[in-house]
C-alpha cells in the first residue's frame, strides 16, 4: 500500500537528517553492507510517502539509494513476490494495487514524484504490485537499509512514524470515497488530492496539472466503471466544476467543487 505524501515539515525532518547522519557517518557502515544488492530497481512499493527536494539526492544516495528508470507499463513489484526494495520517487507516475484472482485490481494509490514505496516487509513477499504508469526515474535500496538506520537513529525512526500518520490519513480517505462518497463526489475528490499532492512538489498548480491517467485506471482506483467515470467526468464538466481532457485536469471552479467533494487538503500536509 502507499504512504501517504509527507508535508514540507516532513521534507525538512528528512533534509535535516540526511545531512547530520551522513556528515558524521552514522550509516557508513549500512551502506556499505547492502551497496551489493541496489544495482536492480529504484521504484517504491508499499507506499511511504515522503517529498523529497533535489538537493537531498546526494544524501539519499550516501544511505545506498541508487538510481534507476523504468519504462512506462513496468511492472516492478509484483504481488506475492519476495523483496527487499524500498523506492523514492523522482520524477513519473507509478501504481500500487492489489490484484484479484480473477484479474481485477483495486488501485490503492497512485505514487509520485516525492513518495516512498516499500511494497514488502525486509523479509515478506510483497503485498501489492507495484507498476511503472508513466516513465518513472527512482532512487531504490535495500529496505534492511531505512530498518537499520531506524534501530540505530532516533531521527530516522521518528521520521517514518511521522510518515505512517499521513499513509493512514490517506487511506482514511480513499476508502472513505469507495465506502461513502457518491460516485460524483468521489471522482472530483480524487482528482483534487492529485492536484494538491502534485503541487507541494511543483509538478501542478492551482488550476490543474497534467494527468497520464486513463478512464480505465480512475475505474480501478475509484471502484467504478469506466462507463460510469465517462459519466461522472462529463457531468464534473457539465456543472462547470472540473474537466479532464487530452491528458490535462483543469479546475473550473476551486472553491466550488472544494465545497461539493468535501475536499480539505489538511490530511495531505499531515
Amino acid at each position: 500500500m502507499v504512504v501517504a505524501r509527507a508535508g514540507y515539515s516532513t521534507r525538512q525532518s528528512w533534509s535535516r537528517f540526511l545531512r547530520r547522519e551522513v556528515s558524521g557517518g552514522g550509516l557508513a557502515g549500512y551502506r556499505m553492507t547492502y551497496a551489493t544488492s541496489l544495482s536492480s530497481s529504484e521504484n517504491e512499493n508499499r507506499p511511504t510517502s515522503v517529498a523529497v527536494k533535489s538537493d537531498d539526492k546526494a544524501y539519499i544516495k550516501a544511505l545506498g539509494f541508487m538510481p534507476k528508470r523504468y519504462a512506462a507499463e513496468t511492472a516492478i513489484v509484483n504481488q506475492g513476490e519476495d523483496g527487499d526494495r524500498v523506492f523514492i520517487i523522482e520524477s513519473g507516475w507509478g501504481c500500487v494495487s492489489h490484484d484479484l484472482a480473477g484479474g481485477q485490481r483495486q488501485i490503492l494509490d497512485f505514487a509520485l514524484k516525492g513518495d516512498i514505496v516499500l511494497p514488502q516487509t525486509c523479509t515478506g513477499a510483497a503485498l501489492q504490485t507495484f507498476v511503472a504508469q508513466t516513465d518513472l526515474a527512482v532512487l531504490e535500496a535495500s529496505a534492511k537499509t531505512l530498518a537499520l538506520g531506524a534501530a540505530k537513529s532516533p531521527h530516522i525512526a521518528s521520521l517514518f512514524l511521522e510518515t505512517l500518520a499521513r499513509q493512514r490519513a490517506l487511506v482514511a480517505q480513499h476508502l472513505t470515497n469507495i465506502g461513502r462518497r457518491s460516485a460524483l463526489a468521489r471522482t472530483a475528490h480524487l482528482l483534487l488530492e492529485l492536484r494538491a499532492r502534485l503541487e507541494r512538489v511543483g509538478a501542478a498548480s492551482r488550476t490543474g496539472f497534467a494527468c497520464p491517467l486513463t478512464q480505465y485506471d480512475l475505474a480501478d482506483a475509484l471502484g467504478l466503471t469506466p462507463v460510469h467515470v465517462n459519466r461522472m467526468l462529463r457531468e464534473l464538466r457539465e456543472r462547470g466544476l472540473l474537466e479532464f481532457r487530452q491528458g490535462h485536469v483543469r479546475v473550473l471552479d476551486r472553491q466550488g467543487v472544494t465545497k461539493f467533494a468535501e475536499f480539505d487538503d489538511r490530511y495531505i500536509d499531515g
